[in-house]
């Protein structure tokens, strides 16, 4: 019966197929300039007989100019290249791929949206800031502007960005601006009115205007001189505060406290000044699980905290280690933590038996911040701690800026399951040579993806423990690989067996990838899963339609989703891999980072406990300055050894038939100094793990190594690259 079943399926897509073949557009890269190659994936490409290209003109009355016919390059069934005039002048440009039966076209450099971030989340008042994250968000600050339209009667409100690049944009709004809904439309600054791009809709809210009311604790009996214990007089303002909401106050002194502080919801807790406020903690055998904790709606501000026993110190949106439901509004700011479990004279046996301790309750999760839940914020901190430094799960809306952020022993940042995650203006290092870097993550069982994530401005330095990772991306495993048909346009029927080693305990917002065969570049997410029946097999409807149905010969893999990270403009120096993106990935950019003595930047899709690949990936504008790395290499297998821009498909021996891992890639404009080279590496050519990259106009000065593309790279583009060999 179910061989029948998916022989029937098989026959009726083969017929919708073959009464449907034409040409269809996936995804193409940019930003691009004059004489840049553009990638463009879909199906059918094959039958692409010419391309065309224009500028488009500025402004509303631009002369168009006539479309010129270019040289289509490595085309074949799923993709093909074409190189921009280098006679343009940059700025947005139309393309036409025309075909026997018709032609289809698109637009390079118009905006990419990939998510739309206030001051409030979701919602902004008068005064507050709008940030819009994507590509091409603004190309020509003086002309781009974000427009927001009522979507009830009123004038539109036109925004010009305070700031901004190719990958952001800022825009304040008035302080006159009327509260309601408003649909967001942007334009780069380039092209015309057709341009303009709908990103989503806001909701402007009155600003508050309410004056909280004030608990100071001196009035409680706290005398703040570091001597009399002040648990009991905190914890009773703190209990006046929580009848109606308000500031628990701290005037500038030293607060003894014994055991731990519950901060209710709509309380601040907040000090005159972080230098002039100081929370000591005494040493206790037993430390309480968390010195701070809070479920929802809570700030701690403008103090000091001081701790060396200790467990968590700060802790919101968990209640007894679970997540709440619905936690939202966490806010540290201005806020100094030095907590170390192994300060004073402590021997050998006893740091030794200190570690043991901390092992057993809380493995390597002993953690200085840890929030989970909807609009969190860390802002002008200074943190160090006895293990990770800061622990953020399932994450939206949050802004992490301006912080010092210091790992302990075994520690590390983890981000797992962010959405709307801005990391920025922070310098992340380690107390400790055990200390290492962090991860944007899927390692958790309710989490089923990683996305809209804006790593921008750090600094990452003297990082020398585990891996030395800076920044990357990971997620241990995957729900399926293997054959799928279209039974509907959204929806699949997965003829296989399900992967035995899963993660997440849900299947709904994961990422469906087709690897291979009919429709092979597409993605959706998963809506349902709807597990095997005796007469049928296992099926999951998408959340969107598939431009291209599935047949008999598509692959398709079902994992973890990990998309639209923005790693720009950082600084890297003496780590091992600077930033890399590790197993799944979508539409990410790597793009105006500068390394130091690190292992360098990392494109690495493999087969980590499933297939995970790595697809419209950009690594951009880099720089490596001293390449001569201290465990060199993503796997620290090399005492000393260049640094590498690299683009990899990992698979085990025994595993080299499968799919392409990687799909459609950029490595573009790099600058090399010295002792680094860039790679790109694909095995074996019979089962090729990488197709369609494109290596153009890099620097690699003085390399022992220059520039490798392997045989297992399929329709690889190398020009422009300037190389200087030097001998071994």
């Amino acid at each position: 019966m179910f061989r029948s079943v998916c022989i029937a399926l098989a026959l009726m897509v083969l017929t919708v197929a073959g009464a449907a073949a034409q040409p269809q557009m996936f995804w193409y890269s940019d930003p691009v300039g004059p004489d840049d190659t553009v990638i463009v994936t879909g199906a059918q490409l094959d039958a692409v007989t010419a391309t065309s290209i224009s500028r488009v003109p500025d402004g509303a009355t631009g002369q168009a100019a006539a479309p010129r016919s270019v040289e289509l390059i490595q085309k074949d069934a799923q993709s093909l290249k074409f190189v921009v005039p280098k006679e343009f002048a940059p700025g947005i440009y139309r393309f036409t791929l025309t075909y026997p039966q018709g032609e289809i076209s698109g637009r390079l450099n118009r905006p990419t949206v990939y998510w739309m971030q206030a001051s409030l989340g979701d919602a902004v008042s008068p005064g507050g800031t709008v940030r819009v994250f994507g590509r091409n968000i603004v190309r020509r600050p003086d002309q781009a502007k974000l427009v927001l339209v009522p979507e009830r009667a009123g004038q539109p409100v036109t925004l010009r960005p305070g700031g901004g690049n190719l990958w952001n944009g800022s825009f304040r709004l008035p302080d006159t601006v009327a509260p309601g809904d408003y649909r967001v439309r942007l334009s780069n600054g380039d092209g015309i009115d057709d341009d303009f791009v709908d990103v989503e809709r806001i909701h402007v809210v009155p600003a508050a205007t309410e004056t909280p009311a004030i608990f100071n604790v001196r009035e409680y009996g706290a005398l703040g001189d570091g001597v009399i214990n002040a648990t009991r007089a905190i914890k009773a303002a703190i209990s006046a505060a929580q009848q109606s909401g308000g500031v628990v106050y701290l005037p500038r002194g030293r607060y003894l406290i014994t055991g731990p502080l519950m901060i209710p919801s709509h309380v601040t807790l907040r000090g005159e000044r972080t230098d002039l406020v100081n929370l000591v903690w005494q040493d206790v055998e037993d430390p309480p699980e968390a010195l701070i904790s809070g479920t929802s709606h809570f700030a701690i501000e403008d103090l000091t905290i001081y701790t060396s026993r200790h467990g968590h110190v700060v802790v919101g949106g968990f209640l007894n280690g679970v997540p709440i439901p619905g936690a939202s509004e966490i806010a540290l700011r201005r806020v100094r933590i030095r907590a170390s479990a192994f300060r004073g004279h402590m021997s050998p046996e006893q740091t030794f038996q200190r570690m043991q301790k901390i092992d057993r309750q809380f493995g390597q999760s002993l953690d200085t911040i840890r929030l989970t839940g909807d609009k969190l914020a860390v802002t002008d901190c200074d943190v160090v701690g006895s293990g990770r430094a800061l622990y953020l799960l399932k994450a939206s809306n949050t802004v992490i800026s301006g912080n010092v952020l210091n790992n302990g022993r075994f520690g590390w940042n983890s981000f797992t399951g962010s959405n709307r995650f801005i990391f920025e203006n922070n310098t992340v290092t380690a107390a400790d040579l055990q200390g290492t870097g962090g991860s944007i993550n899927t390692l958790a069982p309710d989490v089923t993806g990683s996305e809209n994530v804006f790593f921008a401005n750090n600094v990452f330095k003297a990082i020398y423990g585990w891996d030395r990772e800076a920044v990357s991306s990971d997620g241990g495993g995957g729900f399926y690989f293997g054959p799928a048909l279209s039974v509907a346009p959204d929806r699949l029927s997965l003829t296989g067996p399900a992967n035995e080693r899963v993660i997440a305990t849900t299947w709904s917002g994961a990422v469906v990838m087709v690897a291979d065969g009919r429709g092979a570049g597409q993605f959706a997410r998963v809506a349902r899963f709807d597990p095997a029946a005796a007469d049928k097999p296992m099926s999951i409807a998408l959340d969107r339609k598939l431009a291209v149905e599935l047949d008999a010969t598509s692959i398709v893999t079902v994992v973890q989703m990990h998309q639209n990270y923005l790693v720009v403009d950082n600084t890297f120096e003496d780590v091992g891999v600077a930033a890399q993106f590790y197993g799944t990935g979508l539409n990410h950019v790597l793009a105006g980072n500068v390394a130091t003595r690190t292992g360098g930047f990392f494109d690495r899709a493999l087969i980590y406990h499933h297939f995970q690949p790595s697809w419209q990936v950009q690594i951009l504008n880099n720089r490596i300055t001293e390449g001569n790395a201290y465990q060199a290499g993503p796997d620290r297998t090399i005492a000393s050894g260049e640094a590498l821009i690299a683009v990899q498909a990992v698979r085990p021996p025994n595993m080299l038939k499968q799919p392409p891992l990687v799909r459609a890639v950029i490595v573009r404009g790099n600058r090399m100094e010295n002792d680094s080279h860039i790679e790109i590496t694909g095995v074996t050519p019979v089962y090729p793990g990488v197709r369609d990259v494109v290596v153009e106009n890099n620097v690699i000065g003085a390399s022992r190594v220059g520039l490798v593309i392997d045989r297992g790279v399929l329709l690889a583009t190398e020009r422009r690259n300037t190389v200087n060999l030097i001998d071994r």
